[in-house]
């Protein structure tokens, strides 16, 4: 029985069997698994998987079978990949001279018979579940110093079971994984409309060996699953209490005793020593611990914590542990480790007692210190590419947006992002999927029931070690049922997990848990965030967004055709969600652009329409979790990214193109700021100035002042107040406004902050109406549709005055600074930069920029930093803009073309 506890290493005795595997439908390979494990059988004919770990479809993909699966309606095509079973084969070698050989698989999707040189070392009724781990002893079947061939044959999940709980044929449920609605059910998956069963998934059910797969060799004795947790006295911060863990595997028939030794390490610290004796019986795994009471040195005095990287430094330290026996190193293995507390609180809010009571919102402390959560979720692509560059990236992103929480909801592919994070200081909180297999607790077959405990061991296992892990969901959307959360809780001790838990993230509990997942998953007015009439749009919501979100105008000829770009069509909807209350024909933001902004004739004028629109809701979303600590702890958007290229709610697109919301976003959560509610509250007839501070220092003395401009550039109102302090991590309302008279139908709200010696700190422009949005009453909050009783009417900046700016560019490798003049008397309104490779090329991606988005009133001028990887196959970058009074400008060479 393969050993179901194996983590990723990092040890000499480990290596990745990443080259060599080829893949192969079984329908078309007559032998078995005993002649396809031999080195004689030829396998010329297979198909090469050019990365390792991959799924049949991205093998499929890469070896031409299928084209451009993203591209137009291409993932249609494949057929039923997951009705086939599949063989992946590889050929390695194994160093002579050791005692213990295993075979570690750290992810199959999702069953699978193994075979290794000619001998069947696991089937399929022990290697069941997709987020479970293997590890296989095969040192009576190795063949040391010698080559090895090992031929795994994978069979897709074959359970089909809808949202609702109704399972199709008489296949039993399987714990794979679902994407919901993150993808259209109508064209991809199980789709019967007559039954009204849509079972949302791509054509091989993301079916494979779809992590990462290791050979161990060493002597009698393993280590695995090191581990040290760390406890600190707080409110004091020192001295922090290690406890360090492994397991020990004796892989001989005889008693072995042997050292445990271990070292932490830490730059410009001493290391520290400790050890420990242990015996085990022949075949005995045992968790091994050292704790601070028993080694002293484990009681550090000074220790450098690990803070999330908008506090500080995310110190990390560095465990290696080696177990000893008759003189010789059986294992060694090594771990990076941060110190640091996780303590999660409830504060006293119990205004919407319909969405939860008996304790108000759920949120966390990291290190002793209230830490509002401004987040997103997170995905990874579609077919679980594995991409370093593309992790790289998406932090850089999380980091320049100012986000401080990133979510999985399951999908958890690899630990090389977690291990980024680590390094970055981006805290993480993962969990279980919605909705579907993991949720239906009652279609449960007892093979699911184990399958599900020991997934839960293994991830918590891979995730526990990882500082930047700090909150687990036992559910999501469901709260499961007591005896599997019993279970839950006591594997969740037995291991040791240091971190938050919620029992599930929504507000559908037996107890509260002070979490909610109401939306709105659709489009909403910015007034709506500020009003606090809305449950869904306060306290701790863990998914809030637009599932509606259309990308800009060069990412959509990415993928749709030509001929297909407007207007929305099948095409369009391919790449859609899937949830049929108009999220998968965009009803909802299609209504709200053509009321609001009035209709739109071509692909260019409605996504140009749609960046206005998400701008001012998100950055709306994110700026009340900042102004509003009393009764908002926790937001995380849905979502960050996406899977693929799609309309799916996301922050940036799957090109790491940023849109409105992006930038919407990123204005909102910089550390100072000055924000305006759009007369949200009471009877709407009083408008709020928030100064915002979410750094580590007061501001002192500071001067806020706000200013309302009509379209034509007419100042009309001014007003500012003096000698403005804001206590770190708070917001004080500075300003309140009454209603302006004299304002053309639309106009411009724009709010400054600046220091005691009058240098800017922050600045925002706000677009508003003279009639007000109004969603009405709470009843009408729908999660999925955008119906509102009132729209605003911003019609009237379709025809404001044309603005022509004065642009120069200065550049350093990888960086362009690019500074904008505003000389006329008119606004020059929404003007997005793009830096682009050569002269009117595509926008260079990813990158980064200060701001984007931007308005310059009369006689201003502001300066832009874009930063970007240098390429000198690129040439030298080009500069294209274009605002929405302002006509498209390109730029080679710092000049105007």
């Amino acid at each position: 029985m393969p050993a179901a506890y194996a983590q990723s290493f990092h040890s000499p005795n480990v290596s990745e069997l990443q080259s060599g595997w080829r893949m192969r439908a079984a329908d078309e390979v007559a032998p078995g698994g005993e002649a396809l494990s031999r080195p004689d059988y030829d396998v010329s004919t297979w198909y090469a998987v050019r990365r390792m770990p991959a799924t049949v479809l991205q093998v499929l993909e890469d070896n031409g079978v299928y084209k451009d699966l993203y591209y137009g309606a291409n993932l249609t095509r494949p057929g039923d990949l997951w009705k086939r079973d599949w063989w992946y084969r590889t050929t390695f070698s194994a160093p002579a001279g050791r005692d213990a050989y295993t075979l570690v698989f750290n992810g199959i999707n999702y069953r699978a018979d193994i075979w290794l040189n000619g001998r069947k070392i696991a089937d399929r009724n022990q290697v069941a579940g997709m987020y479970r781990k293997f590890e296989v002893d095969v040192s009576s079947a190795i063949h040391a110093g010698g080559e090895n061939v090992l031929a795994v044959k994978v069979t897709p999940e074959r359970g089909l079971l809808n949202e609702e709980g109704e399972v199709v044929g008489d296949h039993p449920v399987e714990l794979a994984d679902s994407w919901l609605d993150w993808i259209n059910w109508k064209y991809l998956g199980y789709h019967d409309p007559a039954r009204h069963i849509n079972i949302p998934f791509v054509p091989d059910r993301n079916a494979g060996v779809w992590k990462r797969v290791f050979l161990s060799s060493s002597g009698p004795v393993t280590i695995r699953n090191p581990y040290v947790a760390t406890d600190l006295p707080l409110p004091a911060l020192a001295p922090a209490a290690l406890t360090v863990y492994c397991d020990l595997t004796n892989h001989s028939e005889r008693p072995v005793s042997g050292t445990l030794r271990g070292e932490i390490t830490r730059a410009g610290k001493a290391p520290i020593h400790f050890e420990k004796t242990v015996s085990l019986s022949p075949g005995e795994i045992k968790e091994t611990s050292v704790t601070s009471a028993e080694a002293a040195q484990l009681s550090l005095p000074d220790p450098d914590l690990w803070w999330p990287y908008r506090w500080g430094k995310p110190n990390l330290y560095g465990l290696k542990l080696t177990f000893t026996a008759t003189g010789k190193v059986s294992d060694e293995q090594a771990v990076d480790f941060g110190i640091r507390k996780i303590t999660q609180r409830r504060d006293a809010d119990n205004s919407f007692p319909e969405i939860g009571s008996g304790g108000g919102s759920f949120y966390l402390q990291i290190n002793g210190r209230d830490y509002l959560i401004r987040g997103a979720a997170y995905t990874p692509d579609l077919l679980f590419r594995s991409d370093p560059e593309r992790d790289a990236a998406i932090l850089a992103y999380v980091k320049d947006l100012g986000l401080n929480l990133v979510r999985w909801e399951l999908k958890i592919a690899d630990d090389t992002l977690i291990e980024r994070a680590d390094r970055e200081g981006v805290p993480i909180m993962l969990g279980w999927m919605c909705c579907m297999q993991w949720e239906h607790w009652d279609k449960w077959s007892a093979e699911d029931q184990w399958v599900a405990r020991d997934s839960l061991r293994a991830r918590l296992r891979e995730l526990r070690a990882h500082p930047a892990v700090v909150l687990w969901a036992n559910g999501s959307d469901g709260l499961p049922p007591d005896p599997v959360l019993n279970d839950y809780h006591h594997i969740e001790s037995e291991l040791h997990w240091q971190n938050a838990i919620v029992d599930t993230v929504a507000e559908r509990n037996r107890s509260w848990s002070g979490i909610h997942m109401l939306g709105p998953y659709v489009w909403r007015p910015p007034y709506y965030w500020f009003s606090d009439k809305y449950g869904p749009a306060r306290g701790s919501s863990a998914e809030e967004g637009d599932n509606e979100t259309i990308l800009p105008l060069e990412s959509l000829k990415k993928f749709i055709p030509a001929d297909k770009l407007w207007p929305p069509n099948e095409v369009w909807y391919v790449h859609a969600g899937g949830n049929e209350a108009g999220n998968n024909t965009f009803a909802n933001i299609s209504r709200a652009l053509d009321r609001r902004y009035g209709p739109s004739h071509s692909a260019a004028e409605f996504a140009r329409k749609a960046q206005l629109a998400h701008y001012e809701d998100v950055r709306a979303q994110y700026e009340t979790y900042a102004t509003h600590w009393a009764n908002r702890k926790m937001l995380m958007h849905w979502m960050m990214n996406t899977p693929w290229p799609s309309f799916f709610g996301h922050l940036y697109d799957y090109y790491f193109k940023q849109g409105g919301g992006y930038f919407g976003a990123k204005k909102a959560m910089r550390p100072v700021s000055v924000v305006w509610d759009y007369y949200a509250t009471g009877d709407r007839s009083t408008g709020h100035v928030f100064a915002v501070n979410q750094a580590e220092r007061p501001l002192r003395g500071v001067t806020v002042s706000v200013e309302f401009f009509n379209l034509d550039g007419t100042r009309r109102f001014v007003r500012e107040a003096r000698g403005i302090s804001v206590d770190p991590f708070s917001s004080i309302s500075a300003l309140e406004i009454p209603r302006v008279s004299g304002l053309t139908s639309a106009y411009f709200v724009r709010c400054r902050l600046a220091g005691g010696d009058g240098k800017p700190l922050a600045e925002n422009v706000y677009w508003q109406s003279t009639t007000d949005d109004d969603l009405g009453d709470p009843k009408n909050d729908d999660q999925f549709t955008t119906k509102l009783v009132k729209w605003a009417d911003l019609t009237a900046l379709n025809s404001m005055p044309p603005v022509t700016l004065k642009t120069s560019v200065s550049r350093t490798p990888g960086s362009s600074s690019i500074t904008l003049r505003n000389d006329s008397g008119h606004i020059a309104f929404f003007v997005r930069l793009e830096v682009t490779a050569g002269a009117d090329g595509q926008e260079i991606l990813p990158i980064t920029y200060d701001d984007n988005y931007i308005t310059l009133f009369p006689h201003t001028s502001t300066t832009i930093v874009a930063r970007y990887a240098n390429s000198a196959e690129r040439g030298e970058p080009g500069l294209r803009l274009e605002g929405y009074n302002v006509a498209r400008q390109v730029l080679a060479g710092g000049a105007r073309k």
